[in-house]
């Protein structure tokens, strides 16, 4: 192939993207008073039927650390003994207290489990490695729980292969009872 045959090849092809930008660019950008077919009152494009652009109301709220999850008065609280009563809330937030049999440890996912008996069909909460740095933070370790008196609070979870469980997100969700 000799040069100006590659200058030609080249200057086609950027001939053809430019082109196809341009298609696609008018595919995604009607233009202003263009209203889609499909439903006419619905418009897709940035600038509204009279030229002026759409304005869409922004609300910010800022995210903190204190959650719905936290020790709320409110919540029903239950002891982790009675795991008939803690799987009727399966999906809903409670309160629930009791003594940290054992604490486990998966060292692969940095995942810790609370269990609060000797069995499976015990309540367990659940601490994952994200949630793990932030009791780091905190300076507090997971470890620390074992054999305390603790009330934790949480959306109740009965997973079919690891029974009742609460998904601790945050450090405020637990705390030692005196």
């Amino acid at each position: 192939m000799d040069c100006s045959s590659k200058n030609a090849f080249a200057i086609s092809a950027i001939f053809i993207a430019g082109f196809f930008t341009h298609v696609l660019y008018q595919r995604w950008n009607p233009a202003v008073g263009e209203i889609p077919e499909a439903n006419p009152t619905v418009q897709n494009s940035a600038i509204s039927v009279t030229g002026e652009p759409h304005t869409h109301r922004v609300n910010y709220v800022p995210l903190s650390l204190t959650t719905a999850e936290e020790t709320n008065p409110e919540l029903p609280e239950f002891l982790a003994r009675d795991v008939e009563k803690i799987r009727s809330l399966t999906g809903k937030q409670a309160r629930v207290r009791g003594r940290v049999f054992r604490v486990g440890h998966s060292a692969k996912s940095n995942t810790y489990f609370l269990n609060f008996g000797p069995s499976r069909e015990a309540l367990t909460a659940v601490i994952f490695s994200s949630t793990a740095e932030l009791f780091d933070k905190t300076k507090t370790s997971p470890k620390s729980f074992e054999n305390k008196e603790v009330e934790i609070t949480g959306q109740i979870k009965d997973h079919p292969q690891y029974g009742l469980e609460i998904i601790l997100e945050n450090p405020k969700q637990i705390r030692i009872v005196n």
